[in-house]
């Protein structure tokens, strides 16, 4: 389970994998020792200048903890991956001297990128969580989903170096706070579906006080305080659009907090199943029963808890809360 921390601002860390020569000598036997592994941070030098911004105000949005993602992809087909950054965005009370928006870096293939953003049309500027890359409509190019605290957003590649936001008319803005996404053939028709992991019922609005009531002693609420959502199943429909079937699909578990999703074939019957990473509460675990619907065997599968059972990590109240609530400082 995660760990809850303050995300702040940061830039972008790129680290290239390094081999040297072995730092201990062979062994007894006269086998050599593992050679170390080395990383060098070359972010700034391939041309990826970037900094993340959570948009923090001093309000203490929940929302501001997380931090967003980034996602690898071959987005021009040149066999090299290049890179897509999410960036968050500003929240009342916050001023930036440029809104901060998401950056696409194409990879050259000899170590250098380039910001592709403007050109490509994927500067989304919502509160981005995270992304992910699949070929939705089949027709050889990687397509691009950005999840948002808010409506997520559907890049359609247009296979010449460009997308176009297709989110209204694919029917797959979603809403609220999603936070992880995957793409899989759940139903074996040959195009590609999509699951939506979401978070808490946190909005701006239901933003509660943690901490103590004076001043510059407010904290970040812990996850408990906010109730959790449902997350989204969407069936490709294969004609451009997609229809919510989360419901129908039996995945519509709404005490879910969740932050990840990964879909494997847990019984090796040639069917996508799912497993969802959740926060403070039990994971999920879905079977995929070949019929559009999903079996809950989180509990019986024994993939649900941890290995004593419990499914949060260790956390302690703030001391003097006035509210009688949890908080992170």
């Amino acid at each position: 389970m995660r760990r809850h921390a303050i995300v702040r601002p940061g830039a972008v860390v790129l680290a290239v994998l390094l081999t040297s020569a072995p730092l201990r000598p062979a062994a007894a036997d006269g086998t050599a020792p593992p050679t170390p592994i080395r990383y060098s941070e070359v972010a700034r030098e391939s041309g990826i200048d970037f900094t993340h911004v959570n948009g923090a105000s001093g309000e203490k949005y929940y929302v501001e903890t997380m931090g967003s993602g980034a996602c690898w992809f071959d987005y021009d087909n040149d066999g090299d991956a290049d890179l897509y950054v999410v960036n968050s965005a500003a929240l009342p009370g916050f001023t930036a001297a440029r809104k901060p928006s998401s950056h696409l870096y194409r990879n050259d293939g000899k170590g250098k990128f380039t910001d592709v953003t403007v050109e490509a049309g994927v500067g989304g500027t919502g509160y981005g969580m995270g992304c992910v890359a699949g070929d939705v409509d089949g027709d050889g190019d990687l397509d691009l989903y950005v999840t948002n605290f808010g409506p997520n957003v559907l890049y359609r590649n247009l296979g010449n170096g460009k997308f176009l936001d297709v989110t209204a008319e694919a029917g797959v803005a979603g809403g609220g706070w999603s936070a992880s996404a995957a793409f899989a053939d759940i139903d074996n028709d040959g195009d590609l579906d999509l699951y939506v992991t979401r978070y808490i019922d946190f909005t701006l609005e239901n933003n509660k006080y943690c901490g103590q009531l004076k001043p510059g002693y407010r904290a970040y609420c812990h996850p408990d305080e906010y109730n959790g959502v449902a997350d989204l199943l969407f069936r490709n429909k294969g004609d451009g659009h997609f229809e919510d079937v989360s419901r129908a699909a039996g995945i519509a578990n709404p005490i879910g907090k969740g932050l990840g999703v990964v879909f494997t074939d847990v019984n090796d019957d040639g069917w996508p199943d799912i497993y969802v990473a959740n926060d403070q509460t039990i994971n999920f675990l879905y079977l995929n029963q070949k019929d559009g619907t999903f079996k809950d065997i989180s509990v019986l599968s024994g993939a649900g808890f941890s290995e004593s059972g419990a499914c949060s990590p260790a956390w302690a109240p703030t001391r003097g809360t006035s509210t009688g609530t949890a908080a992170w400082i």
